[in-house]
């Protein structure tokens, strides 16, 4: 090699060697810039936050220090309040973690007031958690920056963020987001009608009522919105659309919800005549719908436990269940003795789950019943309803009934401490078959109070009873259930 090419070798070398050298003295600035970022030093926080706000690393260079520092950083930008900071902060929004993603929103929420034109921006941004947090943030800001937000709800790209924004802000917002519902975007009219949905305002109902008979993808989201704001204007509306098996099932059930609420006697008979819908979803929100109608809904659904239809029958006892009216067991009682056992089966579940201890009776007469599954579901609503239940289920263990009996024992050893006081005056009877069932309800409570009794008892006990006793302390000590 001659002495030029040397030369040349030796400056390609020499330039090599700074640029790396230069690199690695860039790399460990920036990563000290990064540890003033996350300290707890608040001068060396802000100046560190100035240097990074704009780095195109930024997320990066953050995301790999710990949660804490993470949110020490967040911290920093909060502090220095720039419209870079800002943005530094809509970047953090990216980050994994939830409580992260809380602080940074949190210090937005604190730098949105002077700071608008970023956070808006961010609405567009392709990362969801960003969009999200800058929704939540403008939010606080109010009425004031309605129209701002009515503006980017024009704009698709923009438009979900926005409307989660104003749907936070509440009905303030609907006489500025009324007139959209009118558009000719059609994307635009269903993302309104939705958004007045969510608002609940009543306002917005006579709006929505031109529209319902628009495509079907508008109607369908209409509808829902009639339903979420449930206003008794909108009652023929909702009706029409539960009595339509055309339109949308989802649509349907949401409008069924709503009907509920309203319980006139109208939508009360639209709604037993739901519980025959073919529709398995529409049945269903027709129970719950029933159930929330309360009181309004009995007189139709003690008519609906006579029916002939077995399937409506049941569901009819099912809604009752979802009520905690007294009056509610009277059919209920009806439905019980049904000729069909899952009718039967569903009024045994329901009786339990009105909480009334009138109740009572009826389930402790299914106790016998031919089907297995309807004494079991009336020993679990005596479980259920608790101390009105003890000592008539005490009765029964010593009645001479085997089934009667053990199911008895069931819903006694259910109830925990309630039915502790009862079960040892049983395992004191003079009657054998009360005293050994009363046992084995003991034995299958998992109340401490239980197992402290049965440890008492342990050497009073005949041989062929104390296994009971040994066996159930030895699984409550292992902590099975």
């Amino acid at each position: 090699m001659n002495r030029a090419a040397a030369l040349r070798w030796a400056i390609w070398i020499v330039i090599i060697g700074g640029i790396i050298g230069w690199t690695i003295w860039r790399n460990v600035q920036t990563q000290q810039t990064v540890d003033d970022l996350v300290s707890r030093n608040p001068e060396r926080q802000v100046a560190a936050a100035k240097l990074l706000a704009t780095h195109d690393s930024l997320y990066d260079l953050v995301q790999q220090r710990p949660l804490p520092a993470r949110m020490r950083a967040a911290e920093a930008f909060e502090r220095l309040g720039t419209e870079e900071a800002t943005k530094a902060l809509l970047t953090l929004q990216k980050d994994p973690e939830i409580r992260m993603r809380e602080r940074v929103t949190l210090a937005l929420t604190t730098l949105v007031p002077q700071q608008t034109q970023p956070v808006l921006d961010a609405l567009k941004d392709a990362d969801s958690n960003v969009r999200a947090g800058a929704a939540k943030a403008l939010a606080t800001l109010g009425e004031p920056i309605v129209p701002k937000l009515v503006d980017a709800l024009k704009d698709s790209g923009s438009r979900a963020a926005a409307s989660d924004a104003l749907s936070r802000i509440g009905k303030v917002c609907t006489t500025q987001v009324l007139p959209l519902i009118d558009d000719k975007d059609e994307a635009l009219r269903i993302a309104v009608a939705e958004l007045l949905g969510k608002l609940g305002d009543p306002r917005a109902v006579p709006a929505l009522l031109r529209h319902q008979d628009d495509s079907s993808a508008v109607r369908r989201v209409v509808i829902g919105a009639l339903a979420a704001i449930a206003h008794p204007s909108a009652e023929e509306a909702l009706l029409r659309a539960v009595n339509n098996p055309e339109d949308d099932g989802d649509a349907r059930a949401q409008a069924a919800v709503a009907l509920g609420k309203i319980a006139t006697p109208r939508a009360v008979a639209a709604l037993v005549r739901a519980l025959s819908d073919e529709d398995l979803v529409v049945r269903s929100a027709g129970v719950g719908a029933l159930a929330r109608a309360g009181r309004a809904a009995i007189p139709a659904l003690t008519q609906a436990v006579r029916g002939s239809d077995p399937e409506v029958r049941r569901l009819a006892a099912e809604a009752l269940g979802g009520m905690t009216d007294p009056a509610a067991v009277a059919p209920l009682a009806i439905a019980i003795k049904d000729s069909e056992y899952r009718v039967r089966r569903s009024a045994a579940a329901a009786l339990g789950q009105t909480g009334q201890p009138s109740a009572v009776p009826y389930l402790l007469e299914a106790l016998s019943d031919a089907d297995g599954g309807v004494g079991e579901a009336a020993a679990a609503s005596l479980a259920i309803l608790g101390a009105p239940a003890v000592q008539p289920l005490l009765a029964k263990l010593g009645a001479g009934n085997p089934t009667v009996a053990y199911l008895a024992a069931r819903a006694l050893s259910a109830m925990g401490d309630a039915s502790i006081s009862a079960l040892q005056s049983a395992v004191n009877s003079s009657n054998p078959n009360t005293r050994r069932w009363g046992l084995l309800a003991l034995a299958g409570n998992n109340s401490p109070k239980a197992a402290e009794l049965m440890r008492q008892m342990q050497g009073t006990l005949s041989e062929s009873e104390r296994w009971i006793v040994d066996e159930a302390l030895m699984r409550l000590g292992s902590g099975e259930s």
